[in-house]
Parts: C-alpha cells; sequence; structure tokens
C-alpha cells in the first residue's frame, strides 16, 4: 500500500502513491523475560505488517532500558537503545513491585513519543498494557493513525484473578475508556466470536506463522507420550494430567503413559511437588525450557498434546492459546478444556474435557487417539494443512490490515483538506 497524495494537477480527491507509511509495533513486554510467547506473537504480527507497509518499526522493553528495532528482509536490525530514566525495578514485595514498574512504563512510553516524531511514524499499533492513562498524550495525537490491541477480551477477570482487581478498577477502567475513544481502531483478541461491541472494535483470534514450525513426524511405540508446553500458571490446569495418570496407574494398566512437560513457570514447583506426592517421577518427566532442534525432537517423540484445562479457573469459558495454534500447525492432536471457535466441534483432532478440576481420564484419551489415528493414519498433514488455511496470521490479520490501509487513506485526504 503505502504510498498515498492528492492529485493536485488534475484537480482529482482521488489518491495516487507517494507518501511512505511507517507503521510502529509497540509492546511494553520484555524481550529478556523467559516468557516467550508474547514476544512471539509480537514478532509474528510484525512479520505479516511488512508484508503490506513500507517500514515496519518494532519497540519492546527490557530490564533496564527499551530498544527499538526494523524489519528488514524479515529480520530484526537493531537501530537504538534507551535508558530507562527512572529508579532500579524494586525487587521485594509484589504489590510495591507493581507499582515501581510504572516508572520503566513512564519512560518506555516518554520514549516512544519521541520515536513517533524522529521517525515520522504514520501509524501506531499499541499493545495494550496498563496503566493506559498513561499513553494518553500520544493517543491525542491527531496525524498518526492508533490502533489499540487488547491481547485478551474481555479482560476484567483476567484481572480479579491476578489480584489486580482493586488496581484495576480504580486506576485503569476510566482510563481505558478514554484510551478506546481515541483510537482509530481496537483490535480485540477475543475468546468470544458474537460480543456486542463498538463499531471500532475489530474481533480476531490469535493466530500462528505456521512456516516457522516443523510437522511432527509419527513414530509408532509401545508405549505412549503426553505433551504440554507452557510457562506454566494456575489456569493451565495441568495437575489434572498428573492426577489423572495417578489414577490410570492405581489399575495396573498394560500400556506405559509417560507425561513429558516442557518449559517453566509459577506452577512448575506446585506441579512438581504433586508428580513427588503421588510416586509419578518415573512417569512425569520436567524438561526445563527446549527451542530449535531439541523442542522439534520432543515433538516428534510425542503422541498427545494438552492445551490449556483450567480457564474454567478464571472465570473464562474460551480462548484462542497460541499453543493450540502451534499443537495444530505441529500436525500433533490435542486435549484442550474450553471453547475455540478455531477449532469447531466437527474437528476430528480435538478432543474437549469437561471444564472443571476433575482428573483427566487417561483410559478416554487413549480411546479417542486410536480411534484417530485409524479414521485418519495421516492426521499430521490434514492438521497442518488446516493450519496454513485457518490459523495463519496473514489470515486473521487480513481485515486488520484492511481497516488500517482504510484509515491510513481517510488520514492522508483530510490532511490535505
Amino acid at each position: 500500500m503505502a504510498r498515498f497524495s492528492l492529485n493536485w494537477l488534475t484537480g482529482s480527491n482521488e489518491l495516487e502513491e507517494e507518501s511512505i507509511m511507517k507503521l510502529l509495533y509497540a509492546a511494553f513486554i520484555r524481550e529478556d523475560s523467559e516468557a516467550k510467547g508474547p514476544l512471539k506473537k509480537v514478532l509474528e504480527q510484525s512479520q505479516t505488517f511488512n508484508n503490506d507497509f513500507d517500514k515496519v518499526f518494532i519497540y519492546l522493553a527490557k530490564k533496564s532500558e527499551s530498544v527499538l528495532y526494523i524489519l528488514k528482509d524479515h529480520n530484526l536490525e537493531l537501530i537504538q537503545s534507551f535508558k530507562y530514566n527512572t529508579i532500579p525495578i524494586y525487587e521485594g514485595n509484589n504489590k510495591i513491585k507493581r507499582y515501581f514498574r510504572y516508572f520503566p512504563y513512564k519512560s518506555y512510553l516518554k520514549t516512544l513519543n519521541k520515536i513517533i516524531i524522529m521517525y515520522d511514524i504514520n501509524i501506531l499499533y499499541y499493545r495494550l498494557s496498563f496503566p493506559a492513562s498513561k499513553l494518553m498524550n500520544i493517543m491525542k495525537n491527531r496525524r498518526i493513525v492508533k490502533i489499540v490491541e487488547i491481547p485478551t477480551y474481555p479482560y476484567e477477570k483476567e484481572h480479579e484473578i491476578t489480584n489486580r482487581k482493586f488496581e484495576y478498577y480504580f486506576s485503569h477502567k476510566e482510563g481505558n475508556r478514554k484510551i478506546f475513544d481515541l483510537a482509530d481502531l481496537v483490535v480485540a483478541i477475543s475468546a468470544e466470536k458474537n460480543l456486542k461491541v463498538d463499531e471500532k472494535f475489530i474481533l480476531i483470534n490469535n493466530g500462528i506463522q505456521v512456516d516457522s514450525v516443523k510437522v511432527k513426524k509419527q513414530n509408532k511405540k509401545i508405549y505412549m507420550n503426553l505433551l504440554s508446553i507452557a510457562n506454566v500458571a494456575l489456569w493451565h490446569g495441568y495437575d489434572r494430567i498428573i492426577n489423572g495418570l495417578h489414577k490410570y496407574y492405581k489399575n495396573n494398566p498394560e500400556k506405559e503413559i509417560y507425561y513429558h512437560f516442557v518449559g517453566e513457570g509459577p506452577e512448575l514447583t506446585n506441579l512438581k511437588k504433586l508428580t513427588k506426592e503421588l510416586s509419578l517421577e518415573k512417569y512425569v518427566i520436567f524438561h526445563g525450557t527446549k527451542t530449535g532442534e531439541e523442542l522439534d525432537k520432543v515433538f516428534d517423540e510425542s503422541d498427545i498434546a494438552f492445551g490449556s484445562l483450567g480457564f474454567h479457573r478464571t472465570g473464562l469459558t474460551g480462548g484462542s492459546p497460541l499453543k493450540a495454534r502451534e499443537y495444530c500447525a505441529r500436525g500433533i492432536p490435542f486435549v484442550i478444556a474450553y471453547n475455540d471457535w478455531d477449532f469447531p466441534e466437527t474437528f476430528p483432532f480435538v478432543y474437549r474435557i469437561s471444564k472443571d478440576d476433575t482428573p483427566v481420564d487417561i483410559n478416554q484419551v487413549i480411546k479417542w487417539y486410536e480411534s484417530l489415528v485409524k479414521e485418519h493414519p495421516n492426521y499430521s498433514i490434514e492438521m497442518r494443512k488446516y493450519a496454513e488455511e485457518n490459523l495463519s496470521w496473514d489470515a486473521k490479520m487480513k481485515p486488520v490490515i484492511e481497516k488500517i490501509k482504510e484509515l491510513a487513506r481517510e488520514k492522508e485526504r483530510k490532511s490535505y483538506t
């Protein structure tokens, strides 16, 4: 797209290509954090933007500084680093720590405003962070197209279960409303398809850069491997798998089942403790973080993957976790306990279990998998094809990009009238 100006010579009001469109994706997420999921999503969305706009910049955070990149030939090139003009991040009490984190955030936003001016940014795509009210001055800029993404929508329940209910309702709720009013477009990553929203909202689901992951190999073994990958939190519900294995082995089964957990996270200690209490150390293997070829190998050796099993603990019934999309692109059948509109009830490669805390019925999961393999011997290829056609960021972001182009044309037109 990207170059527009009024045709003054002919007197026409039509736009012709001329001015360069520069999109800046700003996300206050830690590039050096162990939780790589949000960062991966931002980078993949940016790659999609790079197909449609002349220049795409990415502005991220670190512990002690913020960093600005530009995408060149689908590779990140560092432009500049900016030290936070603030005190060090407090490492003590969590509530005090949350308060002190606003100082780096304030410094991040101050630099963001400078970047918009320095690099003549036309389009700001901002991943919502709290408190949103600190973004107000930037959102009042009428020269640029302003898009705000809500990573999880609706988000009130998320704040309730993370002990931020007071913080949200008394500090951020009104600020959010004002930000949405000032935005030209709000992109909501929503678990529900038919929510009633303002006309400037676009509801989409999470996607994946399909060609960034390999299709798993199908290995025949006398035993079965279960797999989950996460920066594990309470709402992943993986204690249900461990409790399910405990019930399974109490009945002296013939088939050996192993559960492989890949990742870290705040709930990891509890999962290890539960494994030890139930004497399942032989059957539950904690691998820590794995990437690249090591991760590919784990997928190749696994038969069934597990997505989130504890969304009900957050008060939610649906979602669009990135991991489920990766499982589909990898070609590994998976189990979930939530609603996901990208995978209809007729989609045979997903097994749904109850939205509660009951242990996973391992026997039923095995029966489902064995039936699936008989009916779909090439299930990995079928799943990959579905992911390519339905789950790519190109497909997910298409209506967003079309709307951004429309808004850019309107903004350019008004600047000449």
